[in-house]
């Protein structure tokens, strides 16, 4: 029995060559401004605006068990993936190629044209370990001061696309007095 073959993209991120399959990812785009989000957990290094919608920028190194790579910036090349209906940016230094490229054995590379063993990123796998970093971020803020169920204290701490605090509640009363 044969290796397989893969369509993969063969990109480039603080010095290593990776690859990931074609079916996670939507198209490449150019990061435009990028937000830092304080209160976002390892792995996802800000937001940026692709046409009308927040994407979150994900630090693929952090998110496979590696090292962080410089921080996301306006005009850097990312990988749009998409999972279950959440789009996400994986930050790229470099798109080397797009092929279709023999599977190494134990299925965790692919060999280039040159003979190269490049490791595969599964794209799913990155986006969930973010969600759930987040999700436990997120459970973390809103455990802070439960104790009190008041009407202001059930609203949440955080809002949960920025991770911003959110503005105290409107009352309803447009009144001056």
């Amino acid at each position: 029995m044969g290796a397989e073959l893969r369509n993969v993209i063969v990109f480039a991120l603080a010095g290593v060559r990776h690859a990931a399959e074609l079916r996670w990812v939507r198209e490449v785009v150019t990061l435009g401004f990028v937000t830092e989000i304080p209160t976002a957990p390892p792995g996802v290094t800000g937001a940026f605006n692709l046409r009308g919608n927040l994407v979150p920028v994900l630090d693929t190194g952090v998110l496979v068990g590696g090292r962080a790579s410089a921080p996301p910036r306006q005009g850097d090349g990312a990988l749009l993936v998409e999972l279950d209906g959440v789009v996400a940016a994986l930050r790229v230094d470099k798109v080397d190629e797009v092929a279709t490229l023999q599977q190494t054995r134990d299925g965790a590379a692919v060999i280039d044209g040159r003979g190269r063993s490049v490791p595969l990123v599964d794209p799913s796998a990155v986006v969930r370990r973010a969600i759930a970093l987040s999700q436990a971020v997120r459970e973390e803020a809103e455990g802070e001061g439960a104790s009190d169920l008041t009407a202001e204290s059930l609203r949440p701490v955080r809002d949960p696309t920025t991770g911003a605090r959110t503005p105290p509640g409107f009352d309803g009363d447009t009144t001056l007095g």
